[in-house]
């Protein structure tokens, strides 16, 4: 499927409600678990989501629109929002992802008209990239996290499911 700024937006639009019906009233066990070492939480996977919100998406395609390649985008420091919100409760730290998130799609309709999606900045790693890539990317960047979270919690129960394993994949996924 070709990017649809319209289908996209309607993703966009549902993952503060997605996050916090499935996270909302979670004891701290459901929300701090996550997989062992080097891997999030689903406290922490909001916290980045909220931070790169704030940080990322619309400063990109702005910058875009106003300096095509000329400029690079500024990396983004992945695990920043850990730092950000440490000490944030959860429905804090969900209501201000669907607070950011609800003015970045009022801007970003404000913002883009879709003969702009094929115009052209440039990724400090991937090189050229084009406004249709990245706001394709933000719609999957929020059904990729909300995999890792649904895929932490599952596996919170990984051993007492007994012999249903065989049947529940998520699991054993890496």
């Amino acid at each position: 499927m070709d990017f649809s700024l319209e289908l996209g937006t309607e993703v966009l639009r549902r993952t503060p409600d997605v996050l916090t019906a499935m996270l909302s009233d979670l004891s701290d066990e459901w929300i701090s678990a996550d997989e062992g070492p080097g891997t999030w939480s689903p406290y922490q996977v909001v916290g980045h989501m909220t931070f790169v919100e704030e940080s990322d998406w619309i400063d990109r395609t702005q910058l875009i629109l106003r300096h095509s390649t000329e400029r690079v985008f500024d990396p983004v420091d992945r695990e920043a929002g850990f730092t950000r919100f440490r000490g944030w409760s959860l429905t804090d730290l969900l209501n201000r992802f669907e607070s950011v998130r609800t003015a970045n799609l009022k801007t970003l309709k404000d913002l883009i008209e879709l003969e702009d999606l094929s115009r052209r900045g440039v990724h400090p790693d991937f090189g050229e990239v084009t406004i249709s890539q990245l706001l394709a990317t933000w719609v999957v960047h929020d059904l990729n996290h909300l995999g890792q979270i649904v895929k932490t919690m599952a596996k919170q129960y990984s051993e007492a499911i007994g012999p249903w394993r065989a049947f529940l994949p998520i699991v054993d996924s890496p």
